[in-house]
């Protein structure tokens, strides 16, 4: 099967020089503009094709596909803004779905989360939060903490998350932006934990992740203050990667196009197990499992691994000498 060339707009694109061959700092400037960018237009998603047995009842799905030789984006968006995208059982449970059809998705390279409207995220709703918090079945009893599940499945998506954020990034919404793999918000961007305020907490990656991006001091006084942070606050302590001040309503939203089409021009396969390496620095056995994994299923493909597989099927000796990985 041959691979379709890059189209002609892609000239230099990846390796640091312009069409005319003079040097960029480092090819951000030569990646083509989305059409609309220069405008008021929203970015040119469109829905996103779910499969008949699948139904989202507080969960959007788009796809932005910029070119035939380029992979899609892939954006999931939380749909409850007259709650400020608060989050009750159904939309963790929306969101659990939608992540798992953008992993399995061999078009989508990149994966976008935002909410509706004004906000991100303002965590749980508490609404709907009884007596044992958040009960996704009547039979759970206790109810189970799913939003857990979602953080560790957002972890180990091998392909890149991307959290764009306006307004409220709070509370659960919160933790939500820190699981992804980078963060880019405008200046409307408020972040912050609400947990002890309300009789709540996140033992999980809520403390572990934050204390790695901002440091044990600093994660101490979001929680332990409960108060908010704007963008730069947040920037400057490392909450995010960064702040887009230009375009508009939708500049940071293009500039999130523009970060996925750059992260989307490298290797797949590098981007995942680096995932899954820098995931190991966090978290412990279960990271350097996700690692494992990837090596094993890259393994798989090469000559040695089948060769060990024809030998037993053909009850013979492996060969190994003939294949010059046999000698790393």
């Amino acid at each position: 099967m041959s691979i379709p060339p890059p189209p002609p707009s892609f000239h230099g694109m990846f390796d640091g020089r312009s069409a005319s061959g003079s040097a960029s700092r480092d090819g951000f400037d030569l990646i083509p503009p989305v059409p609309g960018q220069f405008s008021s237009s929203a970015p040119p998603y469109v829905p996103y094709p779910l499969p008949p047995h699948v139904k989202l009842t507080d969960v959007l799905m788009d796809l932005y596909k910029p070119s035939s030789a380029e992979f899609g984006i892939c954006r999931i968006s939380i749909d409850r803004p007259l709650r400020k995208n608060a989050f009750r059982p159904e939309t963790v449970e929306d969101l659990i779905k939608a992540f798992r059809l953008a992993e399995d998705d061999p078009e989508i390279g990149c994966i976008v989360l935002q909410g509706k409207g004004k906000d991100f995220c303002a965590g749980g709703d508490q609404s709907v939060r009884g007596d044992g918090g958040y009960q996704h079945e009547q039979t759970e009893v206790p109810p189970r903490l799913k939003v857990l599940d979602l953080h560790v499945q957002m972890k180990r998506c091998p392909k890149p998350i991307m959290a764009v954020v306006k307004g409220y990034a709070v509370g659960g919404g919160h933790i939500l932006h820190m699981v992804c793999d980078i963060t880019l918000c405008n200046s409307t961007a408020v972040f912050g934990q609400t947990g002890p305020r309300m009789g709540s907490f996140d033992a999980g990656y809520g403390c572990s992740r934050m204390a790695r991006l901002v440091g044990q001091k600093k994660a101490r006084e979001l929680w332990f203050l409960a108060k908010f942070y704007n963008a730069e606050e947040a920037a400057d302590m490392g909450l995010v990667n960064k702040v887009v001040r230009d375009g508009g309503q939708w500049g940071v939203d293009y500039e999130a196009i523009k970060w996925a089409r750059r992260m989307m021009g490298n290797s797949p396969s590098a981007l995942a197990c680096l995932k899954a390496a820098l995931n190991a620095d966090e978290d412990g056995a279960a990271g350097m499992m996700q690692l494992a994994g990837n090596a094993t299923r890259l393994y798989y493909l090469t000559e040695e691994a089948k060769e060990g597989r024809e030998a037993f099927l053909a009850k013979r000796p492996p060969y190994w000498r003939k294949i010059p990985s046999s000698k790393l």
